[in-house]
């Protein structure tokens, strides 16, 4: 979502699936099923008007029996029932589970009763009433799950969208949801060792996001009525009459500004709070590592004592590079004479012991 266009402010008196559920979709909950007459629909409601149902049909599936013997008793229960299956199917409030029972029961009815006729006709007399009991088991698995409102008004105004909400003031609802989402990010960094009480936090500033919420919501239906008197006003003393109402709203936003600064000050407190707190959990975590610092120190200070024998291998080294390139020189110039052998040079490198050295150095060289 756009930075500039808030998400929907849910009530925050509802339990935290539900308000997450509706920001994640932003749009509030389907409204509650109504009759025809306004009534919502509740678990009462649907058990009420199963009663009423479940007596009617086993009335009229009675009155066929006794009128026209079992047959016709038998061809009124199923045609309830077909036309129940009809209902569960169609209506949108009926659990999918009930709708998928609901097809088989009247499939296998329609199969299986012929074949229960043929079978028993000393009984088949009970045969209406065994279409009957499947008929009431779907009328009860109806009302026991379809969809209906636990209370009156559970789901009313429980989340405000931002098409509720005149543009302009979309920034403050975005503002003061900043914050929040700043203090939320505050709660999981600071994790165990929360010092800013950012649970207490959260929940009054999703006090005030509601509270604000609906006050914009006010704000702007009062402001579209003025504005429409405004328009129609027949004489400059009725639009005299009219600024009265302006200037209310007019307090009303400054105060609401004066407010979403408040809680936006208080967002850049945690900020700092947060940024203090990583910056001492920084330097701890550099004092606690420097101790194997130290220890690799400590493992490098034979590096300050020169090794007994370096100095002796390193004139040998020399010497033998020196006799090495010498000898290169005299075989290049032998190479130019053709014919010559080199008087090869003995090895003086001005060290006791140094020929010696570089002789054997050279064998070893393969000279």
């Amino acid at each position: 979502m756009s930075e500039d266009v808030p998400r929907p402010v849910v009530d925050p008196t509802l339990p935290d699936v539900l308000r997450e559920r509706i920001t994640r979709e932003n749009r509030p909950p389907d409204p509650p099923p109504r009759r025809a007459n306004g009534e919502i629909v509740t678990r009462a409601v649907r058990a009420r008007e199963s009663a009423v149902q479940v007596l009617a049909a086993g009335f009229t599936a009675a009155l066929a029996s006794a009128a026209g013997g079992w047959p016709l008793g038998l061809a009124v229960a199923v045609v309830i029932l077909l036309a129940q299956v009809l209902v569960l199917i169609c209506v949108e409030d009926t659990h999918p589970a009930t709708r998928v029972l609901g097809a088989t029961a009247g499939a296998g009815t329609v199969v299986a009763t012929p074949a229960m006729v043929m079978a028993a006709p000393d009984g088949a007399a009970v045969v209406p009433w065994l279409v009957f009991g499947v008929f009431v088991a779907l009328v009860g698995a109806d009302a026991a799950t379809a969809r209906v409102s636990r209370t009156p008004d559970d789901h009313e105004g429980l989340a405000i969208l931002p098409d509720d909400v005149s543009d302009h003031d979309h920034a403050h609802l975005s503002a003061v949801q900043r914050t929040i989402d700043q203090v939320a990010s505050a709660r999981d960094e600071l994790g165990g060792g929360d010092s800013l009480d950012t649970e207490r936090a959260l929940a009054v500033l999703r006090d005030q996001e509601w509270r604000i919420a609906k006050l914009l919501v006010r704000q702007r239906e009062l402001r579209r009525a003025h504005l429409r008197r405004w328009q129609r006003a027949a004489s400059p003393r009725v639009r005299e009459a009219l600024k009265p109402q302006r200037e209310h709203l007019n307090t009303v936003d400054a105060a609401v500004r004066a407010r979403v600064e408040e809680i936006t000050e208080y967002g850049r407190l945690v900020e700092r709070a947060v940024a203090a707190h990583r910056e001492w959990e920084q330097c701890q975590e550099a004092l606690d590592s420097t101790a194997e610092y130290a220890e690799h120190l400590a493992s490098a200070a034979f590096l300050d004592t020169r090794p007994t024998g370096l100095g002796a291998l390193a004139v040998t080294a020399e010497a033998a590079r020196r006799v090495r390139d010498e000898r290169v020189r005299l075989l290049a110039d032998h190479a130019l004479t053709a014919g010559d052998a080199p008087d090869w040079p003995a090895p003086d490198d001005g060290a006791p012991g140094a020929a010696e050295r570089v002789s054997a150095e050279s064998d070893r060289l393969g000279a």
